[in-house]
């Protein structure tokens, strides 16, 4: 959960875990990074399993983890915040992984519009390392 209070930010991924906040007046810049779910390519591994296996059964597995993995690498992204402070180490925040178009991906994309909206109006350089989502016919979305 992101949430911010007064003039600190506050971030707790899961209910037993809290995470020191962040001062908005200490923040120089702040970016959401995502980028396309990488680890899930740890599955093509499993290639090798279907290319080297005997029994047809296995070969099957083999070549539908890896490409499980590559289908998730392609649909699923991961965001994270990267808050920079004017002094001291940058904080990185994951928000985690979601499927691209699903209403987990628009609710962090939303939750980041508001965040860096807020953050322009205090004089915080804000930046995001992705191209914007695209709209069924591959057009920028409005």
């Amino acid at each position: 959960m992101l949430s911010g209070h007064g003039t600190r930010l506050f971030y707790q991924p899961h209910p037993s875990v809290m995470v020191p906040p962040v001062e908005l007046d200490s923040l120089r810049e702040a970016r959401l990074e995502s980028r396309f779910f990488r680890e899930a390519l740890a599955l093509a591994a499993f290639a090798l399993l279907g290319l080297l296996a005997q029994p047809p059964a296995l070969k099957v597995l083999g070549f539908g983890m890896a490409a499980l993995g590559v289908l998730l690498a392609a649909t699923c992204r991961s965001h994270g915040l990267v808050l920079v402070p004017r002094r001291g180490p940058e904080v990185r925040w994951a928000l985690g992984l979601a499927r691209r178009g699903s209403s987990r991906d628009t609710r962090l994309l939303a939750t980041w519009a508001s965040l860096a909206e807020a953050l322009r109006v205090r004089g915080v350089a804000v930046t995001r390392e992705t191209p914007p989502p695209r709209d069924s016919d591959g057009g920028p979305s409005a």
